[in-house]
């Protein structure tokens, strides 16, 4: 039997329940998404502390405020104190303690006011992210609902992150980190019982931390605190009788700046961000007080600027940064300049590598003799520093002494070419212009290089080396600690074992500082591999020290490039480097790569593989490429009769009255110079007067011009022609040499052979003829600058 309208109730009961199962969702889906995805997206400040948790310093974020980035956890302390001032069942409550919400209620009716509240500390964190949204009851009942939300997504400890992030602290300052330094100038780890309090009680009324105000409310409001923690059996009597004597924080500390450069490159690189770097807390204090005591010193000679960088050499770690003399009320020398990463003249720093590479091809040998005499190539006229000239240095010496023209010479063979590609292969990211661009001066300072990139390469070195004991691979520098297991370079390092150190070698021997002149005599001084470097004008100072452990550079000068006198490498660098090594613990030293080398005679005066006609040799160590180097080219056999002072031949005197004898001998520009630098130099003895004529040896050459070279004419002031200065040697002290250009006759030199000529401009010939009728003839062009 069909009732009446049952057809209808079912219908309608269905449509009812679907309705309140669509409402339930409703609510479900609103209460799972209503809780924001990005809680907290304020900007942060940067901060940058070593790995175990000291900063190092810190930059404000760009809304004003000193708000650090979260921590990792809260420290015990101030948890305790929050807890037990705001939130005593935060431990147990879903996010609204309802038992503090009927105290709230009972206490504000009796008292006909808003009198106490009841927000968990769930709550106040729904409240910090939504702190443009106006007071209401409605707004407290949205927090209360959001507030259990965020408990049902977030763990306890988790929420008082939160809470300790980004509660206000009063004036610019967010969060407990901050607040912290801010007021105690120490981490919250290490904040006292009463400064736990004093911070603990500041959210709730930020106003309170003030210099002249308030400062009694403040105090009671802290020791109310710290009595009903030691009620609750967390402070013991003497803990709380100590902490209500201690003072109240007068005024806000200011954040300390111990790397303030790596501070700003941390934020220009990485953001804002809490960063733990490599670097070492104490050692970075004490390289700032070194730059800070130097730069007092400096600044009499208007040196203003000064930059260190110290690396562990095994691992890439950076363990002190300091890019500037830190100044932060100085904005006219440039102290915000982070010199580490400014391309600045390279000076000499490049030279350790041609040396280097020029032995790993056996190019060259570490005593091999290289020409220190004038040298033009294309106009280029390379000085040595001291404006003297040795004649012939040793190679491993002109290294040591860093002496230009040599070294320009060495360049002049290997090719620039290739010393382009291998800088850059090195690490130098600053040679960015063609090799051409560059020339020869790419190995005088005519390349820009940054410290960061010198320490690098340097540093790679040392690796290569130390890579024969179980060393690490080649790796890049690193400041941050979570980048130090993904720093192995994929360069292939180019130089060989054997050539890497016998450049260490060599640089170990360089002349130190006056200071450091004895530092053999000490046991506790340790051998270091270093270089100086100055580039033209005075403007840049460098030094690099490196030994298996540890690297050291340093740069002093003005950041606006401003030189001054006296500014040189071994003067203003190398005393601050030694200054830092002598922070340093005590290395060891490179261990020789036999098994790259080859111990072969070597000729004692020439440094080349010794030949029969040596007659002095040493068993040296050498690269195995080295062997392919060549024989000694300075020593011939020359006949002499039997007084041996004179040369003969068969043609004059008896084969039987004849002294065969092995000789020395230099080309003459060499000898020229050599031996007014080296007094046991013998120069070849003269033709015995019976012999008409002897075997042809070079007795004269053309210093300058060189042959095809164009030779610039300078002017007068009224614009006529001026005198320029040709020069030339000859092996006999005594010989007198006729100058002429184009057959006309210029003069006659005695002794030194300097020549004040005015040739026209043009193709010329320039004729040189000695007393005996020895002649040489070089082409050149005479050029007056801006005219055809």
């Amino acid at each position: 039997m069909k009732i009446p309208g049952a057809g209808w109730l079912r219908n309608r009961d269905g449509k009812i329940l679907g309705a309140m199962i669509l409402a339930y969702l409703s609510i479900v889906v609103v209460f799972i998404s209503i809780l924001p995805r990005n809680f907290f997206d304020e900007p942060l400040s940067t901060v940058v502390e070593t790995a175990d948790g000291r900063l190092l310093g810190a930059r404000i974020a760009t809304d004003g405020q000193w708000r650090f980035p979260p921590a990792d956890s809260v420290p015990d302390k101030f948890m305790h104190a929050l807890l037990t001032f705001e939130d005593k069942r935060f431990r147990v409550h879903p996010g609204v303690d309802p038992l503090a919400v009927i105290r709230a209620v009972s206490q504000n009716i009796s008292r006909k006011q808003v009198f106490s509240g009841a927000s968990t500390i769930s709550m106040q964190v729904i409240r910090m992210n939504r702190r443009k949204t106006k007071r209401s009851l409605a707004e407290k009942i949205t927090e209360a609902i959001l507030a259990v939300r965020l408990e049902l997504s977030y763990s306890k400890n988790e929420i008082l992150l939160m809470y300790a992030s980004n509660a206000p602290f009063g004036g610019d300052v967010v969060g407990l980190d901050a607040a912290s330094w801010r007021y105690f100038g120490r981490p919250a780890s290490n904040l006292s019982w009463t400064e736990a309090a004093t911070l603990a009680v500041l959210p709730n009324s930020p106003g309170l931390i003030h210099v002249s105000r308030n400062r009694e409310r403040l105090r009671e409001k802290r020791d109310m605190l710290l009595s009903m923690l030691h009620k609750r059996g967390i402070v013991s009597n003497q803990e709380l009788d100590l902490a209500l004597y201690e003072p109240l924080p007068d005024k806000p500390y200011p954040i300390p700046m111990e790397a303030p450069h790596l501070t700003d490159r941390v934020m220009r690189e990485k953001g804002h961000i809490r960063a733990a770097t490599t670097l070492d807390y104490n050692l970075q204090r004490q390289v700032n007080n070194i730059v800070r005591q130097r730069h007092g010193v400096y600044t009499g000679n208007r040196v203003e600027n000064m930059a260190v960088l110290v690396a562990d050499v095994k691992t890439g770690e950076i363990l002190a940064y300091c890019g500037n003399v830190y100044r932060a009320d100085d904005k006219r020398h440039g102290s915000s300049v982070d010199v580490i990463t400014s391309p600045r003249s390279s000076g000499s720093i490049f030279k350790p590598f041609l040396y280097a590479a020029m032995l790993d091809e056996g190019v060259i040998l570490p005593g091999m003799l290289i020409a220190d005499y004038p040298f033009n190539f294309r106009s280029f006229s390379p000085k040595n520093f001291n404006r003297t000239y040795d004649g012939a240095v040793p190679a491993h010496r002109v290294l040591e002494r860093s002496l230009n023209v040599p070294t320009v010479r060495m360049l002049h063979e290997y090719g620039i070419n290739k010393f382009h590609h291998l800088l850059k292969r090195s690490g130098f990211t600053t040679v960015n212009r063609s090799s051409d661009d560059y020339g020869l001066t790419l190995v005088l300072g005519g390349a820009e290089a940054t410290l960061w990139d010198a320490v690098t390469a340097y540093m790679n070195i040392a690796q290569k080396t130390n890579s024969l004991t179980g060393g690490s691979a080649i790796t890049k520098l690193s400041y941050l600690k979570e980048d130090i297991s993904d720093t192995t370079d994929s360069r292939d390092f180019h130089l060989g074992f054997a050539s890497v150190w016998l450049t260490l070698e060599s640089l170990a021997n360089v002349n130190r500082p006056e200071e450091e002149a004895d530092w053999q005599i000490f046991s506790s001084s340790r051998k270091i591999a270093w270089k100086t470097g100055t580039s033209y004008g005075n403007r840049d100072a460098w030094s690099l020290g490196v030994t298996p452990e540890y690297i050291v550079g340093v740069w002093v000068g003005n950041a606006t490039g401003e030189g001054r006198s006296g500014l040189t490498g071994v003067s203003y660098a190398a005393p601050v480097m030694f200054d830092v090594f002598n922070l340093l613990p005590s290395s060891s030293w490179f261990e020789m790569p036999e098994h790259d080398m080859i111990c072969e005679p070597v000729c004692r005066k020439s440094g080349h593989l010794a030949m029969e006609l040596c007659e002095s040799m040493d068993s040296l160590w050498i690269p195995r490429s080295g062997i392919e180097s060549g024989r000694c080219p300075y020593h011939m056999k020359i006949m002499l009769d039997e007084s041996k002072r004179y040369r003969v031949d068969s043609e004059c005197i008896s084969v039987h009255d004849m002294v065969y004898s092995s000789w020395f001998v230099l080309p003459p520009a060499m000898e020229w110079y050599y031996r007014t630098k080296n007094a046991d130099y013998k120069t070849l003895p003269p033709v015995h007067p019976d012999c008409n004529k002897l075997p042809e040896t070079t007795v004269m050459e053309l210093i300058y011009p060189k042959s095809g070279m164009t030779v610039i004419l300078p002017r007068k002031i009224d614009g006529s022609d001026n005198n320029i200065i040709f020069h030339t040697v000859h092996r006999d002290p005594k010989a007198e040499i006729h100058w002429h250009i184009d057959g006309e006759f210029q003069g006659t030199t005695r002794g030194e052979h300097y020549m004040a000529v005015k040739p026209s401009r043009g193709n010329r010939v320039i004729t040189l003829v000695d007393s005996d009728g020895y002649t040489i003839r070089s082409g050149f062009i005479a050029e007056v600058k801006g005219l055809p």
